[in-house]
């Protein structure tokens, strides 16, 4: 049963940020991105604040639990979210999904030396690799030609996949804590930071007024891929591998196609019919154990 609740919670998950690029570039088209990202924590640190109060959890202070909160909002959380709204401006987002497979290679990689049980093995290696070149084919080899023409963009969002690996990473070499407390705290730690960035860059006099979608962008990313999303990241990051969460990486792409057919109308290219099995061999290579461990996700907790 915890391994259908392991595989349910990660799609769920992946689904939840495969809208996230696309509303991401709806809200930039009227609102700064510092703001976007200040908008989204707060409301995410007000929900989750408020669920942790009704569950009579707190925010521990001791220096370890304010360093875990720390590292995961603002490396986890503001970085990145700046970053990946940043290069939106400038990137399209088939290079950017492209972009972003840098994070389960990189996990992986920092996975086998700080993290004992989850040594680098070839077969882990080969589905990383596998897992990039489907996601390259999904979007087509074209959306590389753009490679190198906004540099900043595409340093911006390599960036954000680097920092989201090396949380990865380190929440599995802290000491395990509620969900909801990690979700908070680090939502709080995140929201801070992005306050002072913000009140040292932005020039609120010459902020263009935002649109209703755009404000419509923000409370959606605020509510479902950042307060929701975080619940479900630190429930799975207590059950399963480093390893196995950076997959979503790969899997994030996918569902940004499945939306688009569905509820866009778009029609399914030979490529991304190539692509969907590639990168579900990849995620299968990458989360499964040869011998005798079944396939599919390790439930980790003891």
């Amino acid at each position: 049963m915890d391994r259908f609740i392991n595989v349910g919670l990660w799609l769920l998950l992946a689904a939840i940020w495969s809208s996230s690029y696309a509303i991401i570039k709806i809200g930039v088209e009227t609102i700064d991105p510092t703001m976007l990202v200040l908008g989204r924590l707060s409301i995410a640190t007000l929900v989750l604040g408020s669920v942790m109060w009704l569950q009579g959890v707190r925010l521990k202070l001791t220096r370890n639990a304010l360093t875990a909160y720390a590292v995961t909002g603002i490396l986890g959380n503001a970085i990145p979210f700046f970053l990946i709204t940043y290069g939106e401006l400038y990137v399209s987002s088939s290079l950017a999904a492209i972009l972003m497979g840098v994070g389960p290679i990189s996990t992986v990689v920092m996975a086998h030396f700080w993290i004992e049980a989850e040594k680098l093995t070839k077969r882990s290696l080969i589905g990383v690799f596998v897992g990039y070149v489907g996601v390259v084919i999904l979007f087509g080899v074209d959306a590389l030609s753009s490679l190198g023409l906004d540099l900043l963009g595409q340093l911006a969002l390599t960036a954000a996949a680097l920092c989201y690996a090396a949380t990865t990473v380190i929440v599995k070499t802290l000491p395990k804590r509620k969900p909801i407390e990690m979700a908070a705290g680090s939502m709080l730690m995140g929201t801070l930071a992005i306050t002072i960035w913000a009140l040292l860059v932005v020039d609120f006099g010459a902020l263009p007024t935002p649109s209703t979608v755009g404000i419509s962008a923000v409370i959606f990313l605020g509510l479902i891929p950042t307060a929701l999303a975080m619940l479900i990241y630190f429930f799975l990051m207590n059950r399963i591998e480093a390893k196995q969460m950076s997959q979503i990486n790969f899997a994030v792409p996918v569902g940004g196609a499945i939306v688009g057919i569905a509820f866009l109308g778009e029609e399914l290219a030979f490529n991304q019919v190539l692509a969907l099995p590639i990168i579900i061999l990849a995620i299968y290579l990458v989360t499964s154990k040869p011998a005798l461990r079944a396939a599919g996700f390790v439930n980790t907790k003891q």
